[in-house]
């Protein structure tokens, strides 16, 4: 039977094609077989299906392909899919596991029970309806299987022959017969003695144990497995003697080695994976991990030496926390990363991203790594091709190929890897495809970690590429200028560089081990930080080359008058520098050095009147370089008309300059009896035409005087009042005006009694014309003088009774626009169209409606006056609730969570929260959810935030829930032991969490 199984199974026929028996109907050989002599054939516990119906057709002197040619016959054809092999596994349906219960006479339930495959999926037949059989193989698509013990299966059947069970890790050893049951794909398992190595039964033994004690048992077993299958697939060290010893010792008689070693690997590892996994899954260890991390993610396992020691003295291999200390990648790395990530805590979270195993970590299977048996004239096998890992398609490989050649380009011209995010070097986004590659560091093939590594050995460390890229400067630096010198507050390096340098000195107890090793290589030990000094600019040296700059600039022009905020010389930001000089001088906290050296420079670089009066004198000054002025006729010899004009101002409010800007006059001949002269002149003179700016001199307002033409308007104004005699002041008239201004008032006065009288109203936008007349313009000034006069405190202008008697809301406190939507309600109710707020009457959709919803929510917070304008057309504050609870349906919601707000001091309710009757919890999710992806600023965010203003913070909400039953029952030990939590997790925690706890009294940092 067995060799009959063996040799269908090598040539590989098709299980649907014939064999030597003709397959019977339904009803012919099955009943036969059911009334033979065989007897009753029970499962094994835990048996594959195909086992164990290769034993019952031994039980009934059949081969395995009559057996299921019988068992899944339709009108006299095999419906069995899928090809029959050693190592398969068989899916029966319905129909056919019920013909197999009566050929093994055992109940169906007994079966169900016994076999983990018998009912797991129904597979549909190609002939139709009637009993189907599915074949499958792999251990993708079949679970962990391996040989059932000998002894053990000869004693429960009373028969040897073969068995296969299905095996968890544990099962892989029989403790009574000291058998390891080795899955071998292609064939039905080899059971191996253990003889010369008890150390594999005694570690089966701790192994069920820790399953027994420990929650996370099995999942800690699956990464030890995948660190001790890493560890396999390396060179072993020479001081490793135990796995040789034991693969020799289990290694069957005529065996070849290398196969051996391939085959042998899960029962040579077990007894180090089984300790690893005690390791892992002890929480004692996992907290000091966490604690010798000192909360910084790990660069490499050496800066985790209390782990590694751990490691070396459970599987008895000292020397292997020195093999250990350099390693960068790998399923050990991998977890002591997720574990100090994690904090190692106890949620399912955590926990799940700390037993994780990726697929990049996970052994292969033997069935990609066993080589392919001879064939049958003894030719050698072929090799067989390398198959990709799951998870890595050949395009994703492609991909990193792409990446790393640029990575290596960038490296040439730079020196280092650490690009930042936003950097496309030659058009390919390097910088997006290093933060992804660093990102999935754990999760990367080991192949491309070590060519990343092997390129530059920081292309994923746990801090910044900033900090990466200013060490990497600092190194240059260092390079060219020779050592740094902390002590000395690092004098040869720039500003911005040296007080980088100190940061990390004044940090470095709390830095990353490994940057203060990076540090160390460019002279900052522990020692020079702690002697480092703050990197100070030098004052004396910065004020020289200022104070020199402001000398040249006085060599080219005469003076420092003309120098302005934005004024750069040669380079040098002059103006900026001069800017803060003046402000300090005007403070009075400038140094009498420093006055004096500016002194030096110009006396009146700073003067106690305006610049522009100072920068005007130098130019009349120029102007009048060489000449003799002659203030009887205006000053019309100078070429400078602008000059000439500035100083005959100066002469006409002569007596109210300061005593040195006259001292300053008097030095290009404008004394006090010019300055009379020049007045006398100006009212005896005839009119003359106006005297235009010359080309490119600046006027009083720093404009660029136009070219000799028509003069503007406004200068002809000037011009004519310049050359009119002065005229007496006229006494003001009642309403605040000069008789020459009162006509112009009373037009403007005209055209608003007009507009009002078409419009009802002077809420006119800005831009209205009346009969040409621009009314908006001169009432949008009106306004401005009144609100100015009220900010000075005032009384306001007797002439703007006027306004108030024509409209006495012309100048309201509140926007014209919302006066001028009022008028439009206003018109709209008088023409009769129909008005109901309560009623939505206009519609929110429209534009007068939805201003009326919004006059409706801030009801409350509007003006008196506005709520006095809005009772008048009938928005009283019973109508605009009603209103606002039509059109704003929130408002409900709002008034629920102020109720709660008021009753617990807080919105930080479950989902499942009802207020009387209202799914307040439901209610602020979707709130919380809308704030987020869009904004916090509508109009229920902004209720919200008034009630609670933590009621949509930036942490969880499981977060401030524990807060407020912290806050409400301090003493609860729930609250004890999330107090320490938050006091152990102090610096992770957001600078708002921290101030809630303090403020809150709960804990004090």
């Amino acid at each position: 039977m067995t060799q009959q199984h063996s040799t269908t199974a090598t040539r590989r026929t098709p299980a649907s094609g014939r064999t030597g028996r003709k397959p019977a109907a339904s009803g012919g050989i099955v009943p036969a077989m059911g009334c033979g002599a065989a007897g009753r054939v029970a499962p094994l516990p835990g048996e594959l299906t195909l086992s164990f119906l290769t034993r019952l057709a031994a039980r009934y002197h059949l081969t395995i392909r009559d057996l299921l040619a019988a068992v899944t016959d339709v009108g006299g054809r095999q419906n069995v899919a899928g090809m029959l092999y050693l190592d398969s596994e068989i899916h029966l349906n319905a129909q056919a596991r019920g013909r197999v219960a009566t050929l093994c006479r055992v109940p169906p339930r007994v079966l169900e029970q016994a076999l983990p495959a018998w009912r797991r999926e129904e597979p549909c037949g190609k002939y139709g309806a009637g009993p189907v059989g599915r074949l499958m193989r792999g251990e993708e698509a079949v679970a962990a299987w391996g040989p059932a013990c000998p002894a053990c299966t000869a004693a429960r059947t009373g028969r040897r022959v073969p068995a296969r069970r299905y095996l968890t890790p544990e099962e892989r050893v029989c403790a009574r017969h000291r058998y390891w049951l080795l899955f071998l794909p292609g064939t039905s398992g080899l059971p191996v003695p253990l003889g010369p190595c008890p150390e594999v039964v005694d570690a089966q033994r701790r192994h069920v144990r820790l399953l027994r004690r420990s929650p996370a048992g099995a999942q800690a077993f699956e990464v030890a497995r995948a660190i001790t299958g890493s560890w396999w697939d390396q060179t072993w060290p020479n001081k490793e003697h135990l796995w040789p010893a034991r693969l020799e010792g289990t290694r069957p008689t005529g065996a070849d080695p290398g196969w051996w070693k391939v085959a042998a690997r899960d029962l040579i590892t077990y007894p180090e994976t089984v300790a690893l996994a005690r390791l892992l899954a002890d929480r004692t260890v996992q907290e000091r991990t966490v604690t010798e991390s000192r909360r910084h993610l790990p660069y490499r396992l050496g800066e985790l030496p209390g782990l590694l020691a751990e490691v070396a003295d459970q599987l008895e291999r000292p020397w292997l926390t020195r093999h250990l200390a350099t390693v960068t990648h790998g399923p050990l790395f991998t977890w002591a990363h997720s574990c100090v990530h994690t904090r190692a805590a106890s949620t399912p979270a955590a926990q799940r991203t700390l037993w994780k195993v990726h697929s990049a970590h996970r052994p292969r299977p033997l069935s990609d790594l066993l080589p392919h048996a001879p064939t049958a004239d003894g030719t050698p096998p072929a090799a067989k091709p390398a198959r990709r890992l799951r998870g890595h398609s050949l395009q994703a490989e492609q991909a990193f190929q792409t990446g790393q050649a640029q990575a290596h380009a960038y490296h040439q011209q730079h020196g280092h890897l650490a690009v930042p995010k936003e950097d496309a070097p030659a058009g390919y986004p390097l910088g997006q495809w290093l933060a992804n590659t660093r990102a999935r560091h754990t999760r990367m093939p080991a192949p491309q970690a070590a060519a990343l590594h092997a390129l530059y050995p920081w292309w994923n460390a746990p801090w910044s590429t900033l900090w990466q890229r200013t060490w990497h400067q600092a190194r240059d630096h260092a390079e060219d200028h020779g050592p740094l010198e902390p002590a000395s507050g690092f004098p040869t390096t720039s500003y911005s560089l040296g007080e980088w340098l100190y940061l990390q000195c004044t940090r470095y107890p709390t830095l990353h081990p490994e940057q203060q090793r990076l540090l160390t290589l460019i002279g900052i030990d522990a020692h020079a930080a702690a002697a480092a000094r703050p990197r100070r600019r030098n004052l004396k040296a910065s004020a020289e080359e200022a104070l020199a700059h402001a000398r040249s600039y006085t060599a080219e022009h005469g003076h420092l008058a003309q120098v302005s905020a934005t004024t750069v010389h040669h380079g040098y930001p002059l103006g900026r520098w001069l800017a803060g000089q003046r402000s300090q001088q005007q403070r009075g906290v400038l140094s009498p050095e420093r006055q004096r050296a500016l002194a030096a420079i110009d006396p009146w670089w700073c003067p106690s009147w305006h610049l522009r009066w100072q920068r005007s004198y130098h130019r009349a000054r120029n102007a009048a370089d060489g000449r003799l002025l002659q203030a009887e006729n205006g000053f019309n010899d100078l070429d400078d008309s602008g000059a000439g004009r500035w100083l005959w101002h100066q002469c006409s409010s002569y007596d109210e300059l300061h005593d040195e800007q006259q001292r300053l006059l008097a030095e290009i001949g404008i004394t006090a009896e010019v300055a009379r002269t020049a007045r006398d002149h100006a009212r005896t003179a005839p009119k003359r035409p106006a005297v235009t700016l010359a080309a490119g001199v600046e006027d009083k307002a720093g404009n660029a005087g136009r070219a000799a033409g028509p003069a503007a308007p406004r200068g002809r104004r000037r011009t004519r009042r310049a050359a009119e005699q002065e005229r007496p002041r006229e006494p003001g008239s009642r309403l605040g005006h000069r008789p020459d201004l009162r006509p112009g008032f009373e037009t403007a006065l005209a055209h608003a009694r007009a507009w009002h009288a078409e419009y009802g109203h002077l809420a006119a936008p800005r831009d209205t014309l009346h009969d040409r007349y621009p009314l908006g313009w001169w009432l949008f000034s009106q306004r401005n003088r009144a609100k100015d006069r009220a900010r000075r405190g005032l009384p306001p202008s007797p002439h703007l009774t006027e306004l108030v008697a024509i409209d006495s809301w012309w100048n309201p406190p509140w926007d014209l626009h919302w006066q001028r939507n009022y008028y439009r309600a206003r018109d709209h109710i008088k023409a009769g169209r129909p008005f109901d707020p309560a009623g939505l009457v206009p519609s929110p959709g429209t534009v007068l409606g939805s201003w009326i919803s919004r006059a409706c929510l801030q009801y409350d917070q509007l003006h008196p006056g506005q709520q006095h304008l809005l009772t008048l057309i009938g928005i009283t504050p019973e109508v605009a609730d009603a209103r606002t609870r039509r059109a704003y349906p929130w408002r409900t919601a709002v008034e629920h969570a102020k109720a709660f707000a008021g009753t617990h001091g807080h919105l930080a309710v479950p989902h499942d929260t009802l207020h009387e009757g209202f799914c307040l919890g439901r209610w602020l999710i979707k709130q919380r959810y809308r704030a987020n992806k869009t904004s916090p600023s509508f109009p229920a965010a902004r209720a919200l935030t008034a009630i609670d203003p933590w009621w949509n913070p930036p942490w969880g909400m499981v977060w401030q829930r524990a807060y407020h039953h912290a806050r409400t029952h301090p003493r609860h030990p729930a609250a004890r032991r999330w107090l320490h939590n938050q006091q152990r997790g102090w610096p992770l925690l957001h600078p708002h969490q921290q101030h809630l706890l303090t403020t809150a009294g709960l804990l004090s940092m």
